[in-house]
């Protein structure tokens, strides 16, 4: 397994001072983010991240784009350009969003096969360049359970459609989310790493229920879900540093480094 960090993380650093910062951190890769970095369709920008990840040293770990097969209003949104940007950054992986809306709120009963259609089809156009999708494991889209993230790349069905996993914060049960990565097995790509304290309780808003906290204090539960994932391959991203702090950052990517590359 390999280490790296999601460039949202640090949305107001240039691509060059970012680079900068994973290398200091002794971090393997970067996943470039699609909203503020490298925006899809902007091939000159794409092509200038990756130079820099690669002159620094790293790797670029994947595209981190905001692109879901169908909007909000249920309409399939553009593929191509995302497609041409990861290209240009040189990565296999695309991580993509699963709809708009979580399972138990789907708009109409041909929602999720209407989802399950237009995947399969950029996923068709993806395979064609040697790129994979990995949906982001999240709450909101198609992916926000154990069940209907594995649902779902069932009902996909495509050799190249895979899943991000993070700590579902919404759910505290711990062997659920250990459950989560046995599940996906094989269709997991990579893990964001954050440590959270999530208070879901009253009329809070998502804002003011999450607390960022230092990553050494999740090292048991952590060890544990980096113990289950099965492929080598993959990569650990930091994102969601507590107060958006460098040094906090540095060293939560200590911490990352000392439990992958013992």
């Amino acid at each position: 397994m390999k280490t790296g960090i999601c460039s949202i993380t640090f949305r107001s650093l240039s691509i060059e001072e970012l680079v900068a910062l994973v290398a200091m951190a002794g971090l393997d890769a970067v996943e470039w983010g699609g909203d503020v970095h490298v925006p899809p369709g902007d091939i000159e920008v794409a092509r200038r991240a990756r130079q820099a990840t690669l002159d620094a040293g790293l790797e670029v770990s994947s595209y981190g784009s905001y692109y879901s097969p169908l909007d909000a209003d249920v309409a399939p949104e553009a593929f191509e350009p995302v497609l041409e940007s990861a290209l240009a950054l040189g990565t296999d992986t695309i991580r993509i969003w699963a709809g708009k809306y979580g399972s138990e709120n789907v708009p109409d009963g041909s929602y999720r096969s209407r989802l399950v259609d237009e995947t399969r089809r950029v996923a068709a156009l993806a395979e064609k360049q040697g790129v994979k999708l990995a949906f982001e494991f999240h709450t909101n889209t198609l992916m926000d359970t154990n069940e209907s993230a594995l649902q779902l790349l069932e009902e996909i069905n495509q050799p190249n459609v895979y899943s991000y996993w993070q700590p579902p914060y919404w759910r505290k049960d711990m062997d659920y989310r250990f459950q989560g990565i046995e599940l996906l097995g094989d269709r997991l790509s990579n893990l964001h790493v954050f440590q959270w304290d999530f208070d879901g309780s009253g009329d809070k808003g998502w804002v003011e229920s999450v607390t960022r906290l230092p990553l050494s204090d999740g090292a048991k539960e952590w060890r544990r879900y980096l113990s289950a994932v099965p492929d080598d391959n993959c990569y650990a991203l930091l994102e969601f540093i507590r107060n958006d702090d460098v040094e906090q950052f540095l060293q939560d990517a200590a911490e990352l480094n000392r439990w992958v590359k013992k």
